[in-house]
């Protein structure tokens, strides 16, 4: 997840983008800026969150051992 998606743009053309689900990035229309972590926090950050956390349960409900490989 980030505000930025130049930021998403640079890890999916990476050397290892194409081990991450295309429908995991999660990026708003703007950055917070270096300089503002607070527009990140309370307003752009806030309105993504629920479907953050949606993404993140729908990923988790479909791991067989979240807490790693079971021996």
């Amino acid at each position: 997840m980030d505000l930025e998606p130049g930021t998403m743009d640079n890890v999916r053309t990476g050397p290892y983008g194409q081990i991450f689900r295309p429908d995991n990035f999660i990026f708003g229309e703007s950055g917070a800026g270096n300089n503002n972590w607070a527009k990140g926090h309370y307003t752009e950050g806030a309105e993504l969150i629920d479907y953050v956390l949606d993404v993140v349960r729908k990923e988790a409900e479909n791991c067989n051992f979240l807490q790693g490989e079971c021996l």
